[in-house]
């Protein structure tokens, strides 16, 4: 546990080449290039995603500042927002999805979690000794989650809670930190969306929560409109 504490607190920033390809009920979108921009601070996390289409043409532009939550998309000519403290239709905060979301990027970090403790494997008795991986229980806002990651190196392998499931693959090295997933696949249960991302040139270390990429001020020359006219469409959309 304390490997993963200190693993988790060394990865304070990143930023990266992405890729993105969205598959929504089983239809594949056209892959989507862009930045990945992240950090650490006392009061949570701050991100920043940029999604690039043919010819480079902005597709969207998503900001997790410290108050509330951005998400530019010009073909709609209008920002999408949400504070922090806001709910989502389930009742969860959209502060504990960030927090969740973050587990993504820093899957170490559910050891800051609560009700934390290493936990039996599934199908453990399928690997020898020197290969079971190192698998973790948790609990955030009173669900349950589990993560699960090489037992030599600490790189992770897998996190999953009721919502959502995510895969690691292809990991890097970074320096002192552990090896770094290049390849991260996500399935939110809920909303039947599979994201696959891949990473290029990852540069860990490299931002501060004071770095431009975070500044909130360039969306507010946009129309502004509630997130939730955003995803209650794509939550009940029908195959």
């Amino acid at each position: 546990m304390d490997a993963m504490s200190l693993q988790a607190n060394q990865l304070s920033s990143l930023k990266a080449g992405i890729k993105l390809k969205l598959t929504i009920h089983d239809q594949t979108q056209p892959e989507i290039k862009g930045r990945l921009m992240w950090t650490r601070t006392h009061e949570g996390e701050l991100a920043r995603v940029t999604g690039h289409g043919p010819f480079g043409i902005t597709v969207f532009d998503c900001l997790v500042a410290k108050k509330a939550f951005y998400l530019f998309i010009p073909s709609h000519n209008a920002v999408y927002v949400t504070g922090i403290n806001d709910k989502l239709r389930n009742g969860k905060e959209i502060s504990t999805l960030i927090n969740e979301a973050s587990w993504l990027l820093n899957p170490w970090s559910v050891v800051e979690t609560q009700n934390v403790g290493v936990a039996p494997c599934k199908k453990e008795k399928d690997f020898k000794d020197y290969e079971k991986p190192v698998c973790i229980s948790f609990s955030h806002q009173g669900g349950p989650g589990w993560a699960k990651f090489d037992r030599q190196t600490l790189s992770p392998i897998s996190l999953e809670n009721p919502e959502l499931k995510v895969l690691y693959d292809d990991p890097v090295l970074l320096g002192d930190c552990a090896p770094y997933p290049s390849k991260i696949q996500i399935k939110l249960k809920e909303l039947d969306l599979e994201i696959k991302i891949t990473l290029k040139d990852i540069q860990p270390g490299s931002l501060t929560p004071k770095d431009p990429a975070f500044n909130p001020t360039p969306y507010f020359s946009q129309p502004l409109r509630p997130l939730m006219l955003l995803l209650d469409p794509l939550r009940y959309q029908t195959h």
